[in-house]
């Protein structure tokens, strides 16, 4: 008696086959697939392990009586840490950098440098910054310059040797033409992103300028948005807006890689603020929880969304639901929305390569 055995072996590449034993023997029939791959997705969240992986909440744009904010930075610390229970919390006062913060509590820090210091007793990574307010405003991150940054190339330059990194702020505050972002960004690595929410939403058309700047980049070199508060005042200011850095560890390295590479997402909260809601200080938009690519497609999961949007980059509404087939959208990029009734949980873009 002859015995046949079929196995199907699926596969996202241009060719399926058919493996066919016959008695003790084999032999495969290839024939092509009906979907053919046709683009490279540049995925931020690539290395990430969704298994094991944290999602730690940050606010990274923060101000104190040290510059023009109401509260002492002890005020602000514990207030970060004790309502909003923040993983992560940078003080960035104007052109000043309000550093170390042992000055400022009574908690010892471990792993302090200029750069960072881990509070054990708070849980909490705290980032050395400094919100340099002579001309365009940009943070800057993970060093101990203090200055204003009046001469931008200059600015830049003095962090990148510092092995900080730095971000726009509130670009809606200007009129920049997207070509003046542009050679910053293409000339300085350490310079990632842009605040695309502020303060609530006070520059709704942040969004559209980020869109447009990776408009202009290639697929493999965009940059991330970021959602701070910028608090000046506590109950006025906190918990609208904020990210989640996916890290192995509370450190710096972690935090440092993850803030370079793209492998986080940022919320926001309209009434976050609101200090007599029942859910105040307790981060109530969508949470991302996976990301698989196959083939030409990419696959989001989530926690607490009602529906998913992705954007493509005229900042277009081109599909909704968790998964999307980008090989039909001639655009650099996509990236995705989550929604809730709380707000908006934003992905930072994919890059789109034709194969």
């Amino acid at each position: 008696m002859i015995s046949i055995g079929i196995v199907i072996l699926l596969s996202f590449s241009t060719v399926q086959s058919i493996g066919i034993v016959y008695s003790n023997h084999s032999f495969k029939i290839d024939f092509l697939s009906n979907h053919v791959q046709t683009t490279i997705i540049i995925n931020p969240y690539e290395k990430i392990n969704f298994d094991t992986i944290h999602h730690y909440k940050a606010n990274l744009h923060t101000h104190t009586l040290n510059s023009d904010g109401s509260s002492s930075p002890a005020e602000v610390i514990y207030f970060y840490h004790d309502i909003g229970d923040y993983d992560i919390l940078s003080i960035t006062d104007h052109n000043k950098n309000t550093w170390p913060w042992t000055k400022y509590i009574p908690e010892d820090a471990v792993s302090s440098s200029k750069s960072s210091a881990y509070y054990p007793d708070l849980e909490m990574l705290a980032i050395s910054g400094n919100e340099m307010s002579l001309n365009h405003h940009r943070n800057s991150l993970l060093n101990g310059y203090s200055g204003g940054g009046l001469f931008l190339h200059f600015a830049f330059w003095i962090v990148e040797k510092k092995q900080g990194l730095s971000f726009f702020n509130h670009p809606g505050r200007y009129d920049y033409p997207v070509e003046w972002y542009q050679r910053y960004f293409d000339k300085f690595d350490s310079l990632v992103g842009i605040e695309v929410y502020n303060q609530g939403d006070r520059y709704d058309q942040d969004r559209l300028l980020w869109d447009q700047i990776n408009k202009q980049r290639d697929p493999d070199d965009l940059i991330w948005g970021l959602s701070n508060d910028d608090i000046h005042h506590l109950k006025r200011d906190a918990f609208r807006n904020y990210q989640y850095f996916f890290m192995n560890d509370l450190i710096e390295s972690a935090f440092r890689s993850s803030l370079e590479q793209g492998s986080f997402y940022f919320c926001y909260e309209p009434n976050g603020s609101d200090v007599t809601g029942l859910t105040y200080g307790q981060a109530m938009t969508p949470r991302l929880t996976e990301v698989k690519i196959m083939g030409d497609t990419i696959q989001l999961t989530g926690e607490s969304y009602d529906m998913i949007e992705w954007i493509d980059e005229n900042s277009q509404i081109i599909d909704t639901g968790d998964v999307i087939d980008v090989s039909s959208f001639g655009s650099k990029f996509v990236r995705a929305v989550l929604v809730n009734e709380y707000g908006r949980t934003y992905t930072q873009p994919f890059g789109l390569l034709p194969k």
